[in-house]
């Protein structure tokens, strides 16, 4: 199970990725601590638990993925993959991907929002991500939980992370604040995060050669500059020939080389940062 994809895990597979993933944290946090230390950063200072913490800590972050750029290996060349995070094994990664300090400080950062996102909202627990619709694009993930919302951490760091890699444009650590501060609002059961969450922003269907893509009814009715937005980025990915918009609520992506769960989480995870704005 060592490179099998979350999507494709059987329920007790899943179970066993959770197991997993929860075990690598603490790990994972000493080693972004170490990293800061062996950059010149004070780890009590920079880690400290506060949210105040988040946005100067994403930034140096930010930075060192951006030093780092791509891996010139593909994922199948590169000989790290096996000391991946447990996340990034499983997950949709695609090339040019982050090489693995990359994913190791993600890894970390992912931690450390875990230790705040748990301190400001008691009686979260780690949990498979589960779904009435089965191509939900966190089923079999690992996702923090409550009652009112669920979220796979590592998505919008790593998200970002390809953004420094790729020389686009990435989150600054304002932007990472905010998302961790809707997230918080969302697992207490608050604000339009938490009110959403039964159906997935987007739906992909693989039809003989290319993609259709749902959108969430009231995307276009609300956000339409936003949709529009989106469209000419997605035109503009690597392996995309063509976005068509045949009627508001839906998309035929021709990109030959793309799959539907790539083309779910970039749909997904653009919204997710761009929604807010």
């Amino acid at each position: 199970m060592a490179t099998m994809l979350y999507e494709s895990m059987t329920p007790a597979q899943a179970a066993d990725a959770l197991d997993a993933f929860i075990a690598e944290r603490p790990a994972a946090l000493k080693q972004l601590r170490s990293t800061s230390a062996a950059h010149g950063g004070d780890p009590e200072r920079m880690l400290d638990g506060s949210l105040d913490s988040v946005a100067p800590l994403w930034a140096w972050l930010t930075d060192r993925f951006t030093e780092l750029g791509a891996d010139p290996r593909t994922l199948d060349e590169d000989p790290t993959r096996e000391t991946w995070p447990s996340w990034a094994r499983h997950g949709m990664l695609v090339d040019p991907h982050p090489p693995a300090e990359t994913l190791a400080l993600v890894d970390g950062f992912t931690s450390y929002l875990t230790r705040i996102i748990t301190a400001a909202v008691p009686g979260t627990q780690w949990l498979v991500g589960e779904h009435r619709i089965g191509t939900h694009p966190m089923l079999n993930y690992p996702l923090l939980a409550s009652d009112h919302h669920q979220v796979f951490l590592p998505s919008m760091p790593l998200y970002s992370a390809y953004q420094s890699a790729h020389g686009r444009d990435p989150m600054g650590g304002t932007e990472m604040l905010a998302y961790l501060q809707r997230t918080i609002t969302a697992l207490r059961g608050e604000g339009p995060v938490a009110d959403a969450t039964e159906e997935p922003l987007v739906t992909v269907v693989a039809e003989v050669d290319c993609f259709d893509v749902g959108l969430r009814p009231d995307l276009a009715a609300q956000h339409p500059q936003t949709v529009e937005w989106m469209i000419t980025e997605l035109t503009d990915r690597d392996g995309v020939e063509s976005v068509h918009r045949y009627g508001p609520d839906a998309l035929v992506v021709d990109a030959p080389d793309w799959d539907e769960t790539r083309l779910t989480l970039w749909c997904t995870l653009w919204l997710q940062r761009h929604l807010a704005r």
